[in-house]
């Protein structure tokens, strides 16, 4: 397009010469003028295609693409360091404090004792967006990046299982109904994930 630009304005400006020439010496403006005027559309074409324009539009829409994407934690706590010889509650404490320490970001986290599972609500509001639109269409899970956040929970619940010597299960749920998980992962392994229902 560079080229074609380059080329388009030295006809423009060789046009503009032989328009004026035209004119003074002849009268004749309608060759000169269909010169000028070809040579302007083709400058103008070739500009706006330049890959400077198509880049700058490129991370426009991605950025907004990317509001709509899920964050993912920058949970990185180790979460072995708790001492073994603690008494189980506290262990699930100091786990459930270091988790929404982590996920505070994301969202809340709080620890549901029936059946071992941290519970995390989105409240972040780009998180949130993106799981009411999975919500609505699973198939979406790739465009909002969902594999980056689950893959960090699955990770995180491993942690948390080996931290606390049993079977333990981080859970996102659907911050507009909480009783219904769109994630689960328990001791590594992925148990339920939306995205993957039919």
């Amino acid at each position: 397009m560079l080229i074609l630009v380059i080329f388009a304005g030295l006809t423009l400006i060789l046009g503009a010469f032989y328009l004026t020439n035209s004119w003074q010496r002849y009268r004749e403006w309608k060759s000169g003028t269909i010169i000028v005027v070809l040579s302007l559309i083709a400058v103008v074409y070739g500009a706006i295609n330049l890959p400077y324009w198509n880049r700058s539009s490129q991370s426009g829409s991605s950025s907004t693409s990317s509001s709509q994407q899920v964050q993912s934690s920058s949970f990185s706590n180790a979460l072995s360091g708790i001492n073994g010889a603690a008494n189980g509650q506290n262990q699930q404490m100091s786990v459930l404090r270091q988790l929404q320490k982590g996920y505070s970001k994301l969202g809340t986290v709080e620890f549901r004792e029936e059946d071992n599972t941290y519970v995390v609500k989105p409240t972040d509001d780009n998180t949130v967006k993106a799981i009411q639109a999975l919500v609505q269409d699973p198939s979406q899970a790739s465009q909002i990046g969902w594999s980056n956040l689950t893959d960090s929970i699955k990770k995180n619940s491993e942690q948390v299982s080996k931290a606390l010597n049993g079977d333990y299960s981080i859970s996102i749920v659907n911050p507009d109904k909480i009783s219904q998980a769109v994630y689960t992962a328990k001791n590594g392994q992925t148990t339920y994930d939306i995205a993957n229902q039919k």
